[in-house]
């Protein structure tokens, strides 16, 4: 699912990318990675290494590019990007009603709080310290471990 660099090392600490983090979840989900054209205005700025997987994790719907038509495979993946990723392969059905939120509820990107709050109710995610989600910081590759399995027990359930 996941792999470490040429050197040997995890770097649990590093930030993922859009690239990788679509390699990781179609690892994760063990998509056709057969080549598919690329949706994305830049794709030929997707390393070759991620191109099948960008390519299926969004003929999957799970990963989308931004509003200009990129992808943005170097950019960095928050959390709130990696949460709605998750949401959206799981498929869980968005609470109604009252739910429990983070402290830092109001700095959830509203176009993420649905995917945020569906995981938080379901116990796939936690916030750091202070109950806060964090929702603009970057998701370490440690975090993006731990979520993807999180993701496939859930799955197995």
């Amino acid at each position: 699912m996941i792999q470490g660099y040429p050197d040997g090392k995890f770097r649990p600490d590093q930030a993922v990318t859009r690239a990788q983090f679509a390699v990781m979840l179609s690892n994760a989900l063990k998509l056709n990675t057969a080549e598919t054209a690329l949706p994305f205005s830049d794709g030929e700025q997707i390393p070759q290494w991620a191109r099948a997987a960008v390519a299926q994790t969004a003929a999957a719907g799970l990963i989308t590019g931004y509003e200009d038509g990129s992808f943005g495979a170097s950019a960095v993946v928050t959390r709130s990007q990696m949460a709605v990723m998750l949401q959206r392969a799981l498929r869980i059905d968005i609470p109604a009603g009252d739910v429990e939120r983070f402290a830092d509820h109001r700095d959830i990107p509203s176009w993420a709080r649905p995917a945020v709050e569906a995981l938080r109710a379901s116990g796939l995610i936690e916030g750091r310290g202070g109950n806060r989600f964090a929702p603009n910081e970057e998701t370490s590759r440690a975090e993006a471990a731990v979520m993807l399995l999180g993701m496939l027990e859930y799955r197995n359930e």
